[in-house]
């Protein structure tokens, strides 16, 4: 286990997600007990709700927050393949841990895609793993860190970790020539290090580009 560096916790900021929506619904931000403890209590009895610590010193883009899905596929056999192309998602807006604006702290596509500035820096707000390497050798050559070599290895340890933690859970009935397809957010931080944000049962399969379009199989 890698313990959250104290650099993350100056704000004390946390993300309050409901545990049965995805694609950025219901996610709340916060950085006061109190807050989260009257927003929980004035919620429906019997929901569910993850509380999740936030990263406050993450890796940019250009000033602004990034994130990094993965398809993930696991079959009957508990075979794991991992999409061989993931790609970054990105804000619209300059990160800053003083804004209120979940524009700025989430980058899921179905939540940006409504605000204004979606698509002003990045077509449908994704970036290539090409493109991120480029930006990582011209602001960060001094570190010489490569995707393929660094990142993704460490994405593929958290994935094969993250599965064999829900094995039992993962086709209980045991049916044959069926498939799970998963998508999973990575944030890097701003020493390089790869962090899992959560593992979703429905990802977005939209086409906001044509990269994306080309990345569907």
């Amino acid at each position: 286990d890698e313990r959250m560096p104290v650099k993350h916790c100056a704000q004390n900021m946390w993300l309050i997600k409901p545990a049965a929506m995805n694609q950025g619904r219901g996610i709340e931000v916060f950085s006061n007990w109190k807050d989260i403890e009257h927003f929980l209590n004035t919620r429906p009895y019997h929901t569910f709700w993850v509380a999740q610590k936030y990263i406050e010193r993450p890796l940019l883009f250009k000033n602004r927050k990034f994130d990094i899905r993965v398809w993930v596929l696991v079959n009957h056999k508990f075979e794991i393949f991992m999409y061989e192309h993931g790609y970054l998602r990105t804000s619209s807006h300059l990160y800053s841990t003083q804004s209120q604006d979940n524009y700025v702290h989430l980058t899921n596509n179905c939540l940006q895609k409504n605000g204004d500035n979606y698509g002003k820096h990045e077509e449908g707000n994704t970036l290539s793993y090409t493109e991120f390497q480029k930006y990582l050798d011209k602001n960060f050559s001094n570190h010489m860190v490569q995707v393929e070599d660094h990142l993704v290895p460490r994405m593929k340890d958290l994935i094969i970790d993250s599965l064999l933690s829900v094995r039992r859970n993962i086709n209980p009935n045991r049916r044959k020539n069926c498939f799970e397809l998963l998508g999973y957010d990575f944030m890097i931080d701003e020493d390089f290090r790869t962090w899992l944000i959560e593992v979703n049962t429905n990802p977005y399969l939209g086409e906001p580009n044509e990269f994306i379009h080309k990345l569907l199989p």
